[in-house]
């Protein structure tokens, strides 16, 4: 079966429109990078797959990459996360979609292997969110000669690249985008602490003052949505493996317990680490009654779905983001956005504005990739951190804020280390 997005409606085409004129009205970095590149045309004859959720904010993205000479195949590669509206207009422009929401995770793959084998001579270029294209390019590097660079922009993704590059000799970069201070900062735990409360508030209209919060892992979008809980009164506990990660959290206040503990009292679960099978049999036959599932992880896989079902007697659906499982047992347990991200599933994922960073440093990369092909050498590695430095300032340009120039000519140095993301 085909995913491509062909034929869309007229009504759905203007809505998506909408929606992008919206989006590129609130992200001004992406919009003058699009404005530099649009003359020059710098991706002229390169074939750009990306494998990113595709939001009205992917789509600003998705139209500079056009703007900038470039043809576009598109998959959101995740099953709640596709604005049908945004891939419809995009189609209509000529980028060539694949997906929609509400697809499973077999559909998902099933996209994703159509969308990197839209060109008969392959991709040169790959943009993606969570490996899954990077990886279908490691098996495949006899039949890519094209291919010139990748990047990956999510927590999760950057982990397994990095995991590919110990055993695969990519012969172009693979570069994280996810691992520079702009990114960690507004986008992972500003921007998706926030959306991930919108998210449970719009799914289940919870008054969230009192209620205990669990937050399964204290990386940097755990932190996010753990700072966000407590703002709204939430009596928040963190769950981490790392002692390391455990020390932010006691340092920052927050009571720290082993998931055993924390799923006993727990009003609210809530999964954010990348990894899966976070949230398994034992803990779910230890919460309570009444208790919130959610995930703002990586794709369906934190909370063992099947692990639910093996324990579920009935499914009703009291509200449209919410399935409630009946439990076995006589209990029955919330969960929001079938397990999926929530943040983009109940809600509509980071603010465009926070995405114009995260966006811009992808776009950057990518048009580095043919404007500068020697800056980024073979193999996995991270954004220059003087692009970092350039698009942190571009943003507080755009803000109206100046602040002290470094006193030499060398960008200041990353003030941040990675943080662990696991639980």
């Amino acid at each position: 079966m085909s995913w491509r997005v062909t034929g869309p409606d007229a009504a759905l085409v203007r809505r998506g429109r909408a929606a992008l004129e919206l989006a590129r009205s609130q992200m001004p970095v992406l919009e003058g990078i699009r404005r530099e590149v649009a003359d020059g045309r710098p991706l002229a004859g390169h074939r750009l797959v990306g494998c990113v959720h595709l939001t009205k904010e992917t789509g600003v993205l998705v139209q500079l990459l056009v703007a900038a000479g470039a043809q576009v195949a598109w998959t959101g590669g995740d099953e709640v996360s596709t604005q049908d509206d945004v891939a419809a207009a995009l189609s209509a422009e000529g980028v060539r979609v694949y997906g929609r929401r509400g697809m499973t995770t077999a559909e998902v793959d099933e996209a994703a292997a159509e969308a990197f084998d839209a060109f008969p001579d392959g991709p040169t270029m790959l943009l993606d969110n969570g490996a899954r294209l990077i990886e279908r390019a490691g098996r495949s590097l006899g039949r890519l000669p094209h291919l010139c660079g990748a990047t990956e922009k999510t927590s999760e993704g950057s982990r397994r690249i990095r995991e590919l590059g110990a055993t695969t000799s990519f012969p172009f970069p693979v570069v994280s985008v996810n691992d520079v201070v702009t990114k960690w900062e507004v986008d992972n735990t500003y921007g998706t602490g926030q959306s991930t409360l919108d998210g449970i508030l719009r799914a289940t209209g919870t008054f969230l003052a009192g209620k205990r919060f669990v937050v399964c892992g204290y990386g940097h979008v755990g932190r996010g949505v753990a700072q966000r809980a407590r703002g709204l009164g939430a009596r928040v506990v963190v769950v981490c493996r790392s002692a390391r990660t455990a020390v932010r959290a006691r340092v920052a206040g927050f009571e720290v317990l082993p998931l055993e503990q924390a799923a006993r009292l727990a009003d609210i679960v809530c999964t954010a680490t990348g990894r899966p099978d976070v949230l398994t049999a034992g803990h779910l036959d230890l919460l309570p009654s009444g208790a919130v599932l959610c995930n703002t992880g990586h794709s369906t896989t934190e909370i063992n779905l099947a692990d639910l079902a093996a324990r579920t007697r009935s499914v009703t659906q009291p509200r449209p983001h919410v399935q409630r499982h009946l439990l076995h047992d006589g209990r029955y347990l919330d969960l929001l956005s079938g397990g999926g991200l929530v943040n983009l599933d109940a809600a509509e994922g980071n603010p465009s504005e926070v995405m114009d960073v995260t966006f811009a440093n992808q776009a950057l990369v990518t048009l580095d990739f043919a404007r500068a092909p020697g800056r980024y050498p073979p193999g996995v590695q991270d954004v220059d951190p003087a692009q970092d430095e350039e698009v942190a300032r571009r943003k507080l340009a755009t803000m109206g804020v100046r602040c002290d120039e470094p006193d030499d000519e060398a960008p200041a140095a990353a003030d941040a280390t990675r943080e662990e993301q696991s639980a």
